[in-house]
């Protein structure tokens, strides 16, 4: 099982984050096991069919966030199971859009811990 972890966000400005411009936590699952873990920044959402397409799971995040490191570790279990059970497949008439099949309650936990990772108390207040 590998988790690949691109840990090069790409930096919001100031003026990027007073326009609209978001964080997203991204998981590419590549199946056999293996997953791409990724903070992207975008000016607009991104649309859930399209990443599907592609075999990526997103989760909007805070502008600020940027310890990807850390909350991966902090998820890895949940992060493990998801790229374990999801299965790269080849569109067909019963499934047009998703180019993956994974397990949902997997996302849903991985969700769920990057929520509590970035609503966690500063360093400072944590001591």
């Amino acid at each position: 099982m590998t988790l690949q972890i691109e840990e090069n966000p790409t930096a919001l400005t100031s003026e990027q984050t007073l326009t609209g411009w978001r964080r997203e936590f991204c998981v590419e699952l590549l199946g056999d096991g293996q997953a791409r873990i990724f903070l992207r920044a975008v000016e607009a959402p991104s649309l859930k069919a399209t990443e599907l397409q592609r075999g990526v799971l997103f989760h909007r995040v805070s502008s600020a966030f940027t310890d990807l490191a850390g909350c991966v570790a902090a998820a890895r279990d949940t992060l493990e199971r998801l790229a374990r059970h999801a299965a790269r497949q080849q569109p067909s008439k019963d499934n047009l859009f998703a180019a993956v099949t994974y397990d949902r309650n997997a996302w849903d936990q991985v969700v769920n811990a990057v929520e509590g990772w970035q609503r966690r108390p500063p360093v400072a207040m944590r001591r």
